[in-house]
């Protein structure tokens, strides 16, 4: 059986050429080394336990601390890591990866077999709340029943049934499955710190202030260009400092000021003072899925003729050209604009129509009960399109109220399903599947989920059994039809970031994935 090192897993997960940029190959050798290079960050560090308690922001720090066994390229196909090559058995029931010799981990230990079951054993507990755990436990993807080390440098993960689409799970930016040494946990099992394999680790952590991460100078990277998350990652800067800057004007007179090297999200009524100045502006559509999300279990949500009713009201390409400042175009789907499995069905959504929605209201004895969107004012749009969504609302007869909380606070509510809607932002799924899972589970083990719906689950279920394309669309595109009919979520648009970086930053390159790597990255002198 041909060996799984070639892009074959990226027909899933490929997007328009248009939307990749090549990466540039860089040599700690060939290119000049920084002292410093200041990032600014929206929030602070939630956890330095990977992919637990994580949000955008952890994800950013930590894919710069530890690694995985595989990665996403900078095409979005599926390559090798920490493994040198992975390739399933001939009756799909098992995935052997063979694993890269003489990686070590920043405590000196080299990296075995061991490690890697460990790891993955830890991460398939419970008590460890991984949250990316039901695409390997049998909720939302075959289940892992056995982790076997057969040699010091190969292991092979036995499944219930035949799983395409492991490796690809495994890559998901979101879950974070970083090979770690056990000394990464206490005695009693407890998180302590992460001891992994990338080229920085954590040094000065100020909570409230930065996070910063200083060089490995053990790195044992890949050799070859750096490519994606895959590739070579030279450490060109001796420490990345994470500067915490949660208002969008603060980071602008920041970057201007010299104080940050690189600024995530600039407003695009900004870009022609930003240029003036020397400014680098990058404009890269990603894959992000901007959405307000509706909680179907609510008291007066959960009649479909009231969330059909929201979505009369609400005129989505005004919403969107209100918060993406005229940059994004309207997308209702968790099919990407960019995707190629996005067709026309994926445009297809209730009509703006005020008079249906009133209608509608009535029909369901609609009593101007309140409903609130919860909503915080990080840059990216999340408070203008609440407001926009809640004047559209009220002009259909809905009482929509507003209600702005702090980050931590909206994030926790969502991963409770503690809302009536929120406007919400998912970070780049670089597959459907991927998407569609993040809104589509049994509520009762998947509280955050939206859609609670027996066929919506088998649908996403049998997306994952296979990877011909043919198939997989059809399935997506019944999915979309479904939720346009049963409007568990509004969905809204796919970001095009304008990314601002300092005059003298050299080798950042953007990314349709929406994550910035800073390995390769350096500043004139």
């Amino acid at each position: 059986m041909t060996c799984v090192t070639t892009r074959q897993l990226g027909a899933a997960a490929v997007v328009t050429a248009a939307l990749i940029l090549p990466q540039t190959a860089f040599s700690a050798d060939e290119a000049q080394r920084t002292e410093r290079i200041t990032i600014a960050i929206p929030t602070d560090l939630r956890s330095t336990n990977p992919g637990v308690q994580r949000d955008g922001t952890a994800d950013l720090i930590m894919n710069h601390v530890v690694e995985g066994l595989v990665g996403h390229r900078q095409d979005l196909s599926v390559g090798p890591v920490l493994a040198e090559s992975f390739e399933p058995s001939a009756d799909g029931l098992s995935w052997r990866f063979q694993l890269r010799k003489g990686v070590h981990f920043q405590n000196g230990a080299e990296m075995t077999s061991a490690d890697v079951a460990w790891s993955w054993n830890r991460y398939l507990k419970a008590e460890t709340a991984w949250q990316c755990k039901r695409f390997f436990d049998g909720k939302q993807g075959a289940a892992i029943t056995a982790i076997e080390t057969p040699e010091p440098y190969a292991v092979v993960f036995r499944l219930e049934k035949p799983n395409p689409m492991l490796p690809l799970f495994m890559s998901n930016l979101q879950c974070n499955a970083a090979i770690l040494h056990p000394s990464s946990v206490n005695e009693d099992g407890s998180w302590k710190a992460p001891v992994g394999t990338g080229p920085y680790v954590i040094g000065d952590w100020k909570p409230g202030r930065y996070v910063e991460l200083d060089r490995f100078d053990g790195y044992t990277g890949r050799e070859g260009p750096s490519d994606g998350m895959t590739g070579a990652k030279p450490a060109l800067a001796d420490h990345l400092r994470f500067l915490i800057a949660p208002d969008g004007t603060v980071m602008k007179n920041a970057l201007y000021a010299g104080e940050l090297d690189f600024v995530p999200e600039l407003g695009a009524a900004e870009i022609p003072e930003a240029e003036s100045r020397g400014v680098s502006i990058y404009k890269q559509p990603i894959l992000s899925w901007h959405l307000l999300l509706i909680q179907i279990q609510d008291p007066v949500l959960k009649d479909p003729r009231i969330r059909k009713a929201i979505a009369h009201a609400i005129d989505v390409p005004s919403v969107v050209a209100v918060a993406s400042e005229g940059v994004a175009t309207a997308n209702p789907s968790g099919v990407a604009t960019a995707s190629p499995y996005h067709n026309a069905t994926h445009d297809q959504w209730p009509a703006y129509d005020p008079a249906l929605a009133q209608k509608l209201l009535k029909e369901a004895g609609y009593k101007g009960e309140p409903i609130r969107i919860q909503t915080n004012m990080r840059p990216g749009g999340y408070h203008e399109t609440a407001v926009t969504a809640q004047a559209m609302m009220q002009a259909a007869g809905i009482n929509a109220q507003i209600e702005v909380l702090d980050w931590a606070t909206q994030l926790q509510n969502y991963l409770q399903g503690k809302y009536q809607m929120q406007s919400f932002v998912y970070s780049s799924r670089l597959d459907p599947a991927l998407a569609y899972s993040s809104i589509i589970g049994d509520k009762t083990e998947q509280p955050s989920a939206s859609w609670d719906d027996p066929d919506a689950i088998k649908l996403l279920e049998a997306a994952k059994q296979t990877m011909d394309p043919a198939v997989r669309g059809k399935i997506f595109d019944r999915i979309h039809s479904r939720m346009a009919e049963a409007v568990p979520v509004i969905g809204l648009y796919n970001d095009v970031r304008v990314i601002a970086t300092a005059p003298d930053l050299k080798g950042y390159t953007p990314w349709s994935a929406g994550f910035d790597r800073f390995w390769g990255v350096t500043k004139t002198k």
